[in-house]
């Protein structure tokens, strides 16, 4: 594979660590080398290439200022993957005590074939309790011709005890300028020709990490052909700009809930990645709110809309906390269960523009004015009006109800699953909040076993403490908010362009 053969033989070659492979190099070159290393970052940034560097520095017979010469015997070996005397240790399979019992055993015995035993443990948060316990002991008072790196992607799982006995270094994410530099190189080297608005993007896709950005450039070649244009690249990784995007962030700062749920309906049944869709959204927010702060951007494909999308941003008078917000609240649709499933964006569209609680118990708006949650939202770009399209999308009460379900579900799936579909929202007092069901099996199973639940999810949502009351109701009556089968709902759907199906008799 592309990675595997150009993966850094010497520290020089090592992208965007530079403050790692410095300090090492000198401590190589003088000798004060530490008998454990940790290395901590995330996946891609060269952790264990790293490591297998120092690993070569330490058995070199030719080191020069530090540096491996990969000329002598010992640095062939391990270059070739047959030193027997550098032991690598992949935790999450091997990390039980017994594998670390048996590390400790053996660590004893001198060196076969180098001057030094280099173990090298990766993903080591993965070990057990008793395995770290047991390995504590070996890290404190190793033997002299031994020594340890390890390797984590999740530091906060390696007990302080280990990380006290350790040289910590910290791999950062690489710069994308860093890795479009590598990625030039290396096209080079194999007579590619990329264009340096494909290497961003591939920088870009693969967010930080240096051996990512080479598999993705392999990937985009081996579609393509040696040399691929940019809207190649971007098709190759799926990051073809899809200007619903723009009209999504536009939505949102206007606070256009209906054309917000008609793009997110849309983008699914156009059978678009909707996972992909909301980073792109969310990224043309970010830039909106970076231009709107009047803060430097770096490079994306999403410049020009967010320019865009800034300007309405400035001309509506959108807050900077307020585009914070929206960014958040689609950074928490999660489309793992369902991917194709738009709920979440929509769920997410919802919450930013009505806001998690306040569209459910409303302060008294001013003379004049609708409150945020019933004001008529204006249709996007070639949409047809309609009479009450956030009425048609979702209304206070079904946003609401759709938060408090996600909550409760979030929390316990088995009892969340209860409020699925099964009841509405009667009312929403300062005390109480009132819920009607259309079953009484419903009713009876979140009145005793949810009750709990759904009261501490309300308290988030609401910022006060409510007492849960539940009663029965017939689902389309006059206690129902629910408007019934074939109204208000179904015309303002079909304004909208859909088409309501039904079932016979219904």
């Amino acid at each position: 594979m592309l990675y595997g053969k150009w993966r850094p033989r010497g520290f020089d070659e090592v992208v965007g660590q530079e403050h790692i492979v410095t300090t090492l190099r000198n401590a190589l070159a003088t000798g004060q080398v530490a008998h454990a290393y940790l290395f901590s970052g995330p996946r891609g940034t060269g952790k264990t290439t790293t490591a297998r560097i120092v690993a070569r520095a330490l058995n070199c017979l030719d080191l020069r200022n530090g540096e491996p010469c990969n000329r002598c015997a010992p640095c062939v070996a391990i270059l070739k993957g047959s030193a027997l005397d550098l032991i690598e240790m992949d935790a999450a399979s091997n990390r039980g005590i017994d594998d670390i019992r048996d590390l400790r055993e053996k660590i004893a015995f001198a060196p076969s074939d180098l001057q030094r035993k280099v173990y090298l443990l990766d993903e080591v948060h993965m070990l057990t309790d008793g395995a770290f316990n047991a390995l504590l002991k070996t890290l404190e008072e190793p033997p002299p011709h031994a020594f340890f790196i390890l390797a984590t992607t999740e530091l906060h799982k390696v007990p302080a005890t280990i990380v006290s006995r350790c040289q910590r270094y910290d791999f950062h994410r690489v710069p994308n300028s860093a890795i479009v530099e590598r990625l030039r190189f290396i096209a080079g080297e194999e007579g590619f020709s990329v264009p340096a608005e494909g290497l961003l993007a591939i920088a870009i896709q693969a967010r930080g990490g240096m051996r990512d950005a080479i598999t993705l450039l392999e990937q985009v070649v081996a579609r393509y052909g040696m040399a691929p244009s940019t809207d190649d690249v971007l098709a190759a990784l799926g990051m073809v700009h899809d200007e619903r995007s723009e009209a999504l962030a536009v939505a949102l700062v206007e606070e256009d809930l209906g054309a917000a749920l008609a793009i997110a309906r849309q983008v699914a049944d156009d059978g678009v990645d909707i996972a992909r869709f909301t980073r792109e959204t969310i990224d043309v927010l970010r830039d909106t709110l970076l231009k709107v702060l009047g803060a430097p951007r770096p490079e994306s494909p999403q410049h020009d809309a967010a320019a865009r999308v800034a300007s309405l941003a400035l001309e509506r008078g959108a807050s900077a906390p307020r585009l914070a917000a929206s960014i958040a609240d689609l950074a928490k649709a999660d489309f793992r269960l369902d991917p194709a499933n738009p709920v979440p964006l929509e769920i997410a569209c919802a919450t930013a523009i009505l806001g998690p609680g306040t569209s459910a118990a409303p302060a008294a708006p001013s003379a004049g004015s609708a409150p945020r949650a019933v004001q008529r939202a204006r249709p996007g770009p070639g949409q047809p009006a309609a009479a009450g399209p956030a009425d048609a999308a979702l209304s206070a009460e079904e946003a609401f109800m759709r938060e408090l379900y996600e909550r409760c579900r979030t929390a316990n799936t088995v009892l969340g699953a209860w409020l699925n579909g099964s009841c509405e929202v009667i009312a929403i007092g300062q005390e109480d909040l009132e819920l009607g069901f259309y079953h009484p099996l419903h009713m009876q199973k979140v009145d005793k076993d949810c009750r709990t639940l759904v009261e501490q999810q309300a308290e988030l949502m609401l910022g006060r403490a409510v007492r849960l009351k539940v009663r029965q109701v017939e689902r389309g009556s006059p206690a129902s908010r629910r408007a019934p089968k074939g109204g208000h709902l179904v015309e303002a759907a079909r304004a909208l362009g859909a088409t309501p199906v039904a079932k016979d008799g219904d």
